[in-house]
Parts: C-alpha cells; structure tokens; sequence
C-alpha cells in the first residue's frame, strides 16, 4: 500500500484536457506528446508547491489530494495561470478543466474510491477547459478562507450530472486576468438517455431536422427510417434529431447501434442492452423489453439497420405492443412494416451549377460549411477566401456533397491545397469510375473516393489499414499491435494517428472523459475505431490480400486471451471497469466466436472464450446468446482437451441454472465431474461440486445439496482454493439456513466472512455479510442482522450492483417493520422494487416466501396507508434509499 497518501478529510482535483482528440489530430502524435508533456510539467509542479500530493495520472488526466481545501485552491488557480501563460503551438493552446470536491474518500492500495471520488469526477466532467469547478460542501469551506482575496467564486446553480443521483450545486472559481465566462457546465438532460456524444460538430441539414422531427411526432407514424446509401450523414441526423425530440419524450430517447451487429437473431439482444435490460431465465427476452416498454413514451435509435434487415419483425413486434413508443431508424432500405415513413437523406447544399453567389452566401451553403469545418482540422489556419470558394464548391460537387467523401477529401489538404486537392480529385475520380456501372452513383462516388484514399497511402499504411478490417466494432491499441504487427514493422501509436488524420480511422481515449478512466480504475487506452462504409472495402482488399486467415486466427487467440484474463475480475473489486472494457469489444467476440465455429482447428478457442465470458453474459443479461455459443461448440465435431470441454460445460451448467433449466444444468455438470474425476483434477471436481450443488438446491433437493458442498470445501481447503472456498462455504451457508440450521449456517458463514476479508474482496465480504444478516435476523438477532446488511449494502452500493442494493433494502426493511417503522419499511420496500424494474431481475425463487411473508407484515401494520409509502420509495433515487436504510448516516 503507497504509504504517502493522506487520509481523512481532504480536498480532491480532477483534471483533464479538452479536446484532445483534436489536438491530436493538429499535432500529430509527436506533437501532441510534446504538448502533453508540458502540460503536465506545469500542473505537478503547481499543484506540489500548494501541498498536493499525485494519486494518479493517466492519458490526458491527473488526480491529485490536498490536505487543506485552500491549498487545493491555489494548486489550481496556480496550474491555470501557468497554462494559460505558457507559449503552445499556434492554433493548439491546451485547455485544462478541473474539478474539486471536499470528503473522506475510501483509501485503497493504489489510490482512494467511493463517492467522494466519483463526484469530483463529475464536478470535472462538467466544466469547459480553462474553467474550475467545484462542489457547494467545497465552496462553503472556502467562504471564509477567500475574505477579501482577489478570487471568487461564482454560484452557478443546479445541475444534474451523470451517475449523481441528486442534483449538484456547482461553483466556479473566477481568476483575475483568466477567462471567467464560459457555456453552462455539461449536464445530463431532464429526460433519460444514451444517445452518443459525436466528437466533430453537426453541420447544416436544418430543415430536414424539422422535418424529420416533426415527422416522427404525427400519431399516425411509429417508425421514421432515414434512407440513403453509406455516407450521406444519416446517423448523425438521427442523432441530431434524437437530441431535440428528447425534451418531449417522457421516458427519454435510447440508441441502438448495430453497425457492428451481422446477425438479426442479435438485435433483441442490442435492444435490450440499450434498455439496460436482462434476459429473464425461462422467458423470451423480447417479452421483457415489451413489458418494460409498454407504458413507457420514448424513441428508439436504430443505427445500421440494413445488413440485418430479417429482424424487421422484431421491430414490428415491439411497435405492435408497446403503443407509446417511436422508432427512428437509419438503413439503406425500408423495413417494409406497417407505420413505417421513409425519407431519403440527400446529399448537402450546394449553388447549382454554373451559379457562383457572393462569398457570404457561398459560406451558408452545407456541404462548404462541412468542408471548411474539417479543413481545419488539416489546416488549423484555413479559411474560405475569394481565391479558393470556387475550387472547394467544385471539390464538394465532384465528390457529390457526400459528408463522408467531403470528411475524406478534406482530410488531404495536411500534404495539398485546395487546387492541388481538386486536380487531383478530377484526375483519379474519372480513372476510378470506369467499370463501376453496377453501383448507384452516390454509392459509386464514395466507392471510388475511399479507393483514392486508400492508393494515396503508403504500402505499409495500406496493409495495416486493411488489416485493421479484422476487428468489428474498433478496438483497444494493445489488440490492434497484438493482432496487426506480425513482424513488428509498426508502431501503431503513432501510424493509428497518422491514419486517422487521414479520416480513414477514429482514434480516441476510452472511457468518456479522462475523469472516468481515473475514476474506473481502467489506464488510459486509445481505442481505434473505422466506419462501417470504410470497413467494407478494407475487408475487400484484406480478403485480396491473401492475410486474412492469419489474421482471423490471430484475432480469435487474442481475444480468448482477453476474455481468460479478465474471467477472475469479473467478480472482484474491478468489475465495473474489467466489464466496460468487455462491453466495447462485444462485437469483436461475437466474431471471434462464430471464426472459431467454421474452423475445427479452432474450436477450443471457442470453448474457452465462451466459458470465460459467461458470467460476463450473465452480468449482461445476455445468457441465451452465450449458451447458444457453447452449445455449438461443444456440439461440433472437433478434438478438443477434455479439460477444455469439462470448463465449457460447467459454464453451460451455469446459464442453464439461471435460465431455470436445472435438469440440463445438471446433466452438464455431472458430465464435467466425471471428465474432471477421471483426469484426477482436484480444483475442477471441487468446482464441479460446488456447481452441482446449487443446482440441486435450487430444485429443493437439500440433502443432494449438502453432499456436493460438504465435499467440495475439503478440497477446497487442501487446494487453498480461497476465493472458490468462500463462494462455496456461503453457499452451504445458505443451504443450512433453508433447512432450518441457523447454528450451521451462521458458522459457514462467518468462515466465509473471515476469508474474504482476508482476501480483501469487496464483493466477497458483501456477499457474506449480507447471507450472514439474513441468518442473524432469522435467529432473532436484529441488531447484529442490521450491522452486517447495512455494511454489505454500503459496498453493494459503491460497486453499482443494483440487484444486490435491491436485496438489501428488502431485508432491512423487514427490520425496520419489525422495530415499529411500517413507513419506511414500505419506502425501502418501493425502492427495491423500482431497483428490480430497472435490470430485469425479479426476487429470486427461492427467497420469494420471506419477502411475501415480510412485505405481507408491512402492509398489515400501514393498512391503507402503504400505497403512498411504497410509491414515494419508487420514485426515490438509489442513494437517497441508501440513506433511509442507512438512517442517513451515509446520506
């Protein structure tokens, strides 16, 4: 554990800068290092000469604690003083924001978490660069210490931020000489949403917003698809539209991106994570994201929908049953449903030929205010001028005013001019269109411009960029290198950039804000990323290539890797982050999977992938989708190490045990036990056991139960198996309690407590604390019940497990009925089950006659009274429920 981080008390600064991606892409990677370089000279050496000490530093971020709330203070007020005075590159100043906020935050091995963390990163995440925000509780301890100094604070008002459940007072420190007006701080809107943040700004199509907009209003329509082929701007309009219909959804605006997504069975699935929704064992998940959708009035998103036009009935389906809700679609053609309107998106504004109006006017045209908006991210300095409009309209015409032609040919004006960019275009454009007949002309046009761009590349950068194709849905720097660089050739931080400024890639650090990666425990990662329209003509030229097969197979081992390396994490104290990074690689271990499936040679990799990831698509709300994966693996005809198998099938066992399955779960365990006796490995028959046992609970066969894990924890203990063993002593634990040992169970359990905290696993420890509460309450023991469920629920609640939030709050609210506080107990009771509503997990079967007999009680003592208690739980926020448990000693 570092030794030099304070504890107690402290003052918190967050900081990152802003816009990096576009300074990047300005400077170049040797540039933008240089110019992150300095800027974090300037910052440690401000902050240590105020007291701060450096927690961490990741990309772009830095976190840092003071032990005084003035020292914190002047560290920034110092640091932006010395950025603001420092001599950048011309057109490239770097502009810091920061956020502060005052607390005990939870110190870890490495560093701090908990709320108090989380909320600094949101304070940061709202300001501007330059700007310095901070938290009310920070600005009123700061009240007298700025009597009479030259700074001050401004009072900006109320904000809702992301994953703050109450609305922040925000402050902003004014500093003398430095900019002090800048737009509100970024927060959250009024309605529900998760339409993505687009990095470049959205450029003309005005009316056509309002007609879309408008369009998706009439009651008569359910569904708006915006037409057109690839590049033509379609799902930034949807976007665009999505942002100004959410005021007037009640229930928000979702997105459902599916350019990734090749397979229609999936599209429920991708519906349903965009919904935050969780496969239900037994029932068909779009029977879940109907009932939750029902009474809901909001607009779905649905990006790319061409390529898995088969799943148009599903999106029928949820039209046909769930009345209140509005569809707005991109594709390449109609859905063919009933309610449907189409609108083509046609390419953008331009003078008509052979008309050349004024400067002014040319300036208002779309597809020139594209071109000069991208233009400058080549060329920071260029400008519209007399001398140049007519060759930018002409470049704009002959690339047919697509956005995305427009973003690849502006991309070449960093090694040309303007004139250059036009003769060249004329020269290579008429060479390329020979022999395209087959192709629309819009669909030609762009065709042939991503083949301009692709042979103006070197021959190194066209094979790594065809390479590239390889991956679905981008992917992390380390994959890229990983999968890409067979002979070592590349050094993809600095060639992935190069490309991107290029605009054939997408380069950008994971994680939202560099705020979010301190905060996610997750270091700084470049993800690259390439449009879909670009993709499909690197796949062409990878298949050409001949390298594919290479390629494909190394795709499918790295990402087996990943999927075996982060299985442990899962459940541990990094879960969120580990989870995260698994969620933007989705795409790519579908396809992994289904490489691995049509080759023999490599179906253990999909065996092994597949039972890696399962919890990870438990987690999800995935598990039909990841049972259908094993169940094809291990139903193909391929030689594979029975070891391999025995894993694979545990796994199965496990989702066929949520998905209520248990004869199959059980015949899969006990074909895995015996792979696993007769190999004699000691840790799988444990873990085979200790499976079987669950599932033997789980059909009310306890004496089965109680064989199983009573002789999985001797193993376990002579293997110093600790984290199996503390899963399968709470287990046993929980098994004794349903037969009425209390004795028994509170032993196991407290054996388990005592490991996990050995261990130091958050998740662990809740997990037996919460078993070990249940158990004291059974036994009359309230108090020590209450102790043990508030403590688990505290780190339910910084870990974000909703679920187990829910359970908590139902059982203290038995509590709470029981020592005279019926009111509470239904708020606690309303809570949990708007909790439950929101991930799709309704109470466990097994526990479903003590929370009927519990709430049951609690009805009974409020009689008439309960409705209004329990609705003013549903509508409470989950830390406001928290500190009612809690009796706000967290609050």
């Amino acid at each position: 554990m570092r030794t030099d981080l304070p504890a107690g008390t402290l003052t918190l600064i967050l900081t990152d800068i802003e816009g990096s991606t576009r300074l990047l892409n300005r400077l170049g990677a040797e540039g933008y290092a240089q110019a992150q370089a300095d800027h974090r000279t300037l910052l440690r050496k401000a902050f240590a000469d105020h007291g701060g000490v450096e927690v961490d530093t990741q990309g772009d971020a830095f976190f840092y604690v003071f032990p005084t709330v003035i020292g914190g203070l002047r560290g920034a007020v110092a640091a932006q003083r010395a950025l603001a005075h420092f001599e950048w590159p011309p057109g490239a100043t770097v502009k810091v924001r920061m956020g502060m906020h005052t607390g005990e935050p939870q110190r870890t091995e490495e560093g701090y978490v908990g709320m108090t963390v989380n909320t600094t990163a949101r304070i940061s995440s709202a300001g501007h660069g330059g700007q310095v925000l901070m938290s009310e509780h920070t600005a009123d301890l700061l009240e007298k210490e700025l009597a009479g100094d030259e700074i001050t604070l401004r009072d900006l008002g109320e904000f809702r931020l992301k994953d703050l459940d109450e609305p922040q007072r925000i402050h902003q420190i004014v500093i003398p000489e430095l900019p002090s007006d800048f737009p509100a701080p970024r927060s959250v809107e009024t309605r529900p949403n998760n339409l993505p943040v687009p990095l470049t700004p959205f450029v003309g199509r005005a009316r056509l917003v309002v007609q879309v907009r408008d369009l998706v209003l009439e009651p008569s329509v359910r569904a708006v698809t915006l037409l057109g082929p690839g590049g033509t701007g379609k799902s930034r309009l949807a976007l665009r539209v999505a942002s100004e219909l959410l005021p007037k959804m009640g229930d928000g605006a979702w997105f459902v991106g599916l350019a990734a997504v090749h397979d229609p069975e999936l599209v429920t699935s991708q519906i349903a994570a965009s919904l935050g929704l969780k496969e239900e064992g037994g029932k068909p998940l779009i029977d879940t994201i109907c009932e939750y959708l029902l009474e809901r009035e909001l607009l779905l998103v649905i990006d790319n929908f061409e390529q898995v036009q088969a799943a148009a009935r599903t999106v029928a389906d949820i039209m046909r049953r769930c009345p209140r809700v509005k569809m707005l679609v991109t594709s390449r053609q109609p859905l063919r449903i009933s309610g449907e309107r189409g609108v083509r998106v046609p390419p953008l504004a331009l003078p008509e030929p052979g008309q050349l109006p004024p400067l002014p006017k040319i300036a208002e045209f779309e597809a020139v205010r594209l071109f000069v908006d991208r233009a400058q991210s080549a060329q920071f300095d260029f400008e519209l001028t007399e001398g140049n409009a007519a060759t930018v309209v002409e470049i704009c015409r002959r690339v047919d005013a697509l956005p995305l032609a427009i973003e690849l040919a502006t991309a070449r004006l960093y090694e040309m001019d303007v004139a250059q960019l036009l003769a060249a275009l004329d020269k290579r454009m008429a060479v390329l269109t020979e022999g395209a007949v087959d192709l629309l002309d819009h669909q030609r046009t762009l065709k042939d411009l991503v083949a301009w761009s692709y042979d103006l590349l070197e021959p190194d950068e066209q094979r790594l960029w065809r390479r590239l194709a390889v991956f679905s849905g981008g992917c992390f720097l380390d994959a890229a290198e990983a999968v890409c660089d067979t002979d070592d050739e590349y050094e993809l931080e600095q060639d992935a950039p190069a490309l991107a400024m290029k605009s054939l890639l997408s380069v950008e650090f994971v994680g939202g804000t560099s705020a979010d990666q301190v905060t996610g425990g997750m270091k700084s990662e470049q993800r690259i990323s390439m449009l879909e329209t670009l993709r499909e003509y690197a796949v062409e030229k990878l298949a050409e290539s001949g390298d594919a097969t290479l390629l494909q197979g190394r795709h499918a081992e790295w990402f087996t890797g990943v999927a075996e390396a982060a299985e442990t994490e899962l459940r541990g104290p990094r879960v969120d982050a580990i989870a995260r990074r698994l969620d933007a690689d989705l795409a790519n271990f579908r396809i992994a999977l289904k490489r691995s499936l049509d080759q023999a040679a490599h179906v253990d990799l999909a065996l092994r992938t597949g039972a890696a990831l399962w919890f990870y698509f438990y987690q999800r709300g995935f598990l039909s989708e990841a049972r259908n994966w094993l169940e094809s693996a291990l139903d193909a005809k391929a030689s594979v190490d029975p070891a391999i198998k025995a894993r694979a099938l545990l796994a199965l066992a496990n989702l066929e045990r949520h998905l209520q399955a248990a004869a199959k779960a059980r015949s899969h365990a006990e074909e895995a036990l015996t792979v696993y006796r007769e190999l004699g490995d000691k840790g799988g028959i444990a873990t085979a056991l200790g499976q079987l046992g669950m599932v033997a609970q789980y059909v009310d066969d306890f004496d089965a139960a109680a064989a199983y894990l009573e002789e999985a924890v001797p193993l376990l203990r002579e293997l110093d198996n600790l984290e199996r063993l503390t899963v399968t002593l709470v287990a046993l634990g929980g098994l004794r309690q349903l037969q009425g040992d209390l004795v028994a169970a509170e032993a196991h359990l407290a054996d388990s407590l005592h490991i996990a905290r050995d261990l130091n696993d958050p998740h662990h420890i809740a997990t037996a604390l919460v078993n070990l509460g249940e158990v004291e309450q059974l036994k009359g023991e309230t108090q020590a019940a209450a102790q043990h469920l508030r403590e688990s629920l505290v780190v339910y609640h910084d870990l974000g497990l909703k679920n187990c939030i829910a359970y908590c709050l139902e059982m203290l609210a038995a509590i709470d009925n029981t020592e005279g506080r019926p009111g509470e107990a239904a708020q606690l009771f309303g809570a949990a089950d708007r909790l439950r509503e929101e991930i799709g997990v309704p109470v466990e079967s097994f526990n479903r006659a003590r929370y009927d007999q519990d709430l049951g009680a609690v009805r009974q003592a409020l009689g008439t009274d309960f409705e209004s208690h329990w609705n003013s739980g549903r509508v409470l926020d989950t830390a406001r429920a928290v500190g009612i448990a809690m009796h706000d000693a967290t609050a």
